[in-house]
């Protein structure tokens, strides 16, 4: 490809591996049965040649050689230990002595002599120069889509593995992948910048430089965020758009590159500076600029309507405000006129039914004096439009007017079903903006007017502008969100359909993903059905007998009792001595030791040419900055190493510290606590809870902050995040404290780095909605939420609720099977997508879960929740250890949480940083320092474990059970920052503990 392009290939320095992915590809991959019987199972074929050898040991040494080299593509390495369940399974099928196996190990010729055997038999051949050409070419679409080492290379030995090729060594696998991405990047060079053509080359060099009297250059001007919901700022965002549009950002050249890859070299363009970007070679500056300049596009149309929908929020919420004060206000007279107006009324009535003078009759309750100036004074002082939120609302008119005409001229809007009138309504104004007319046409787009705006908008028989003018924009906001409305060239607001894999494609993927789906709704149903009406019967039959645990039916109530207690009262005392026993430190020695054990600030690579950082004391600097909410500035300043500046913290923070740079990093520290002893003790990495933290705004980031008011009236974010059953916090990310949790869950079980296989997982109330019972469903994974108020959720049948005995209080509705069956195929091609990886599960789930959406889809999912729910429901009544195990997931995340409220403690905890990308860092480090103190703990608690046994102390499996590796008490999170290599233990050696 690069060839006909005319591009020149320049070399560049390889992405090395981390430590640990060397270590994934070198080492013998982990066993199961399925395994072991795909590729050690031998053969009538396989016996007959491994019965050709003499000796017992030759006939099992052929077969490992025989077998090794079908399931991995090459020999074993010299050195490297065959798995005990491998010998052990092949000896089994050849009756003979596993140990033998020793003898043909020692043998070195025969060893050789028997591989070039069976690779002649089988058909492999080493890796020669112009088979090295092939797959080079052959690599290079997969290193357009990913420039990641590491998937490269497995991918690249599934391609030797299929073709038959002897899987090298892996330097020169990486040489290898390391060529495709240079003529992957020489490519993507190229196609970027096919549509620069006579002055646009001049023009986008431009952005590099300040013109005329302007303080930066336009590439800095136009990725400065802008964040407070005003007017004048949506218009901001406008001129930044119209600008950029300027450039050919609308060509449909994304559709031949990945997203990935322009993502990639976006953000290089973003972090970069315009001296160093300028120094780039033109063909890679201009595509780098050209792939910012796509992301700005998209970026710019979602900070438009992201800003407009804020600014619509605020409105309505101070008229909301208004409305609150005026009643405050005039609310005692108001209520005071109307009793007064009551008693008038009762007494007319009775007066005409009891045919006397209803004069008299309104004077035996009130005088005629006070009468008259109730509807007088009343008249004067009180106006019930004060109490409407939407008056005050209306008063903000020239606030929206100001902005309206150039968005709605900005965009194309498209919609299906319930919502296109409301796109003919958008276009009407677009058309009465562009001509300066004021008055709307006799017949306008009105069936998506809802109640609350109706008496506004109708006004003595006709239609009021200003009102209705209103009245579609905030409905265009409420569309946006729920997907019934998208627009051209956004990322955030497209098509419901656009983020899913294409019809034609979606099967074809399944293989791959591992996705245990039924093929049609008959074969989900034939095994969920028995299931449900078995659980069903059952529930029903334990509740007649009083059999449930903690369970009783009164007055068609149902009363789940509180869980029993499940920790024994001994752990806390030796939680305690446990705790006593650990060494005292400091955060950056801490640090330090955890690094030297599992390396992870190897994670973080220099996002130009991948290099790892020179200084990793200086990169600790930056990440404990962010962990302790410290900022860059104020930890340089408390660090007395004089080469820690502000600049090269912030040079770190550019280059080597991102989203991904941190999940990596992070999977590190949660692969290596997985390992220790004690961490098999707390659970085996299979379960897994979740829960939202708020941290408070302040300062700068309060613009940043949203408003909930189960938090209080104080802006704030949510750092949400997963936890193991071994106490490791694998994933997290920010969260607006204005949307629920459960639209969040999956993103920690899907995209997490690290290599916990979570099976279960754990949420409070906040985390559950049906839908994510649903998609938890198709992904494979099992949700068990603490669901508040249990007794008052209902359960949904397949029968009628008569049908039910005892439980048909307890039935809401039969289920509506035939929405499940008629999407059946949606559903999977929905959880293929997410778990491909082109959509992820928060967004789509924000889609499917907002108002006012009625898509079939949505209410598919929905009803396969309910399924979910109620087979979840049922077990929760019959199972007081799933009760149990859900409270203790849960307690761990309170402890963590209480963790993080002690690590970032600087300001209190509040955030007050201007960008989302910003705050993204602050979860991310925090996470990240907390990890490894969890990490540095189990070490340590497992020593202090020893040292007590040692001493003749009883310390029972059962109690280390409950105790906790995230306790801070003995960790110095204050004063200098001073890395002290020198005091780190070698290899094998450890701190002194405490006696």
């Amino acid at each position: 490809m690069p060839e006909r392009l005319g591009l020149s290939l320049t070399p560049r320095t390889p992405l090395l591996l981390t430590p640990a992915q060397r270590e994934q590809f070198t080492r013998f991959p982990a066993l199961d049965e399925r395994t072991l019987a795909r590729y050690y199972l031998l053969s009538e074929e396989d016996l007959r040649l491994v019965r050709e050898r003499r000796r017992d040991f030759n006939k099992l040494g052929y077969a490992v050689q025989l077998t090794v080299l079908r399931h991995l593509g090459r020999g074993l390495r010299k050195g490297e230990a065959l798995p005990a369940e491998v010998l052990a399974f092949l000896a089994e099928q050849l009756r003979v002595d596993p140990a033998c196996h020793d003898d043909y190990a020692r043998r070195d010729s025969t060893r050789k002599e028997h591989f070039a055997e069976l690779c002649q038999r089988l058909g492999y051949v080493e890796l020669s120069g112009r088979l090295n050409r092939e797959l080079r070419d052959w690599l290079v679409p997969s290193a357009v889509v990913t420039e990641q080492a590491f998937p490269l290379v497995g991918t690249l030995i599934d391609e030797l593995r299929r073709r038959h090729i002897l899987t090298p060594r892996l330097s020169v696998l990486e040489r290898l992948v390391n060529a495709a991405r240079i003529q992957a990047d020489q490519y993507t060079y190229g196609l970027l910048n096919l549509p620069l053509k006579g002055e646009l080359p001049g023009r986008v060099d431009a952005l590099l430089t300040p013109q005329g009297d302007e303080a930066f250059s336009r590439l800095v001007w136009l990725g400065r965020p802008v964040s407070v919901p005003k007017p004048k700022h949506v218009l901001t965002l406008l001129d930044k758009l119209a600008f950029v549009r300027t450039f050919p950002v609308q060509s449909n050249l994304r559709a031949f590159l990945p997203q990935s890859r322009l993502a990639h070299l976006a953000e290089e363009a973003r972090r970069v500076s315009a001296s160093h970007l300028a120094a780039y070679e033109p063909q890679r500056r201009q595509a780098t600029l050209m792939a910012r300049l796509f992301d700005l596009s998209e970026t710019l149309t979602d900070g438009v309507f992201d800003l407009h929908d804020r600014l619509m929020v605020s409105l309505l919420r101070e008229g909301e405000r208004n409305a609150a004060e005026a009643f405050g206000q005039q609310g005692p007279s108001v209520i005071e006129q109307l009793g007064t107006y009551k008693s008038v009324c009762a007494a007319l009535i009775a007066a005409r039914e009891e045919q006397t003078d209803p004069y008299r009759a309104v004077e035996a309750v009130v005088s005629w004096e006070r009468l008259v100036k109730t509807v007088r004074d009343g008249q004067d002082k009180i106006s019930t439009e004060q109490l409407d939120p939407l008056h005050h609302v209306m008063k903000a008119y020239p606030k929206v007017r100001a902005y309206a005409p150039r968005l709605l001229s900005a965009f194309t809007f498209h919609a299906q079903g319930t919502a296109a009138p409301l796109v003919e309504a958008l276009n009407l104004l677009r058309e009465m903006y562009a001509s300066g007319k004021r008055t709307l046409p006799e017949h306008v787009p009105l069936s998506f007017v809802r109640q609350k705006w109706t008496a506004h908008v109708f006004q003595d028989g006709e239609v009021d502008r200003r009102a209705y003018e209103l009245c579609v924009l905030d409905e265009l906001r409420l569309a946006l969100r729920s997907g019934d409305v998208w627009v051209e060239g956004s990322r955030k607001y497209r098509d419901l359909d656009a983020y899913l894999l294409p019809q034609d494609v979606w099967q074809s993927r399944l293989p791959d993903l591992a996705l245990d789906l039924p093929e049609t709704f008959e074969a989900f149903w034939a095994v969920t059905e028995p299931k449900l009406a078995g659980q069903l019967r059952e529930v029903e039959d334990l509740l007649s007998k009083g059999a449930l645990s903690s369970v009783s039916l009164l007055s068609g109530k149902l009363r789940v009792g509180k869980v029993v207690k499940t920790v024994p009262d001994e752990a806390g005392p030796l939680q305690r001595t446990l705790a006593a026993r650990l060494p005292r430190v400091k955060v950056t020695d801490l640090l330090l030791e955890v690094n030297a054990w599992c390396r992870f600030t190897g994670a973080f690579l220099d996002l130009r040419n991948g290099k790892g950082v020179e200084r990793h004391d200086h990169l600790l600097t930056a990440l404990l900055a962010d962990g302790l909410n410290l900022g860059l500035t104020k930890m340089a300043e408390a660090s007395p190493d004089p080469s820690v500046t502000v600049r090269r913290l912030m040079y770190l923070s550019d280059w080597f510290i991102r989203p991904e740079s941190y999940a990596a990093g992070l999977a590190q520290i949660v692969n290596f606590q997985s390992k220790l002893p004690l961490a098999a003790l707390w659970g085996d990495g299979t379960t897994s809870s979740s829960d939202g933290q708020r941290f408070p705004t302040g300062g700068h980031g309060k613009a940043f902050g949203h408003l909930n008011a189960k938090y209080g009236r104080e802006p704030g974010v949510l750092f949400y995040t997963h936890v193991s059953d071994q106490y490791a916090p694998f994933h997290t990310k920010v969260i607006t404290t204005n949307v629920r949790d459960a639209l969040h869950v999956l993103d920690g079980l899907l995209y997490h780095l690290s290599e916990l296989k979570i099976r279960e997982h754990y949420t409070d109330t906040a985390g559950y909605t049906e839908q994510v019972f649903a998609l938890c469903h198709l992904l494979g994974f099992r949700f068990a939420p603490r669901i508040r108020d249990l007794g008052e959720t209902r359960l949904y049948t397949p029968e009628v609720a008569s049908a039910y005995g005892l439980l048909e209080p307890l039935v809401a509705q039969r289920l509506n099977l035939r929405l499940i069956r008629e999407h059946w195929d949606e559903l999977r091609r929905l959880a293929t997508s997410i778990k491909a990886g082109t959509v992820t599960a928060s967004l789509i789930l924000s889609k499917l879960a907002s108002y006012p959406r009625q898509n079939g889809l949505a209410l598919a999912l929905r009803e396969l929740g309910r399924v979910q729910r109620t087979l979840f429901t049922l077990e929760w009544l019959r199972d007081p250890e799933l009760r149990r195990r859900v409270l203790a997931g849960l307690n761990k995340g309170e402890l963590l949480h209480a963790l993080k409220r002690a690590v970032a403690f600087h300001r209190g905890g509040e955030m007050r940083d201007r960008t989302f990308e910003a705050q993204s860092h602050r979860a991310s480090g925090l996470n990240l320092v907390v990890a490894a103190i969890s990490a540095w703990n189990a070490v340590y608690l497992g020593r202090a474990v020893e040292a007590l046994r040692t001493e003749g102390q009883d310390v029972p499996d059962e109690l280390l059970a409950h105790v906790s590796p995230l306790g801070w008490e003995h960790i110095g999170l204050t004063g200098d920052y001073l890395w002290r290599q020198e005091l780190v233990p070698p290899p094998g050696a450890y701190r002194e503990l405490r006696s």
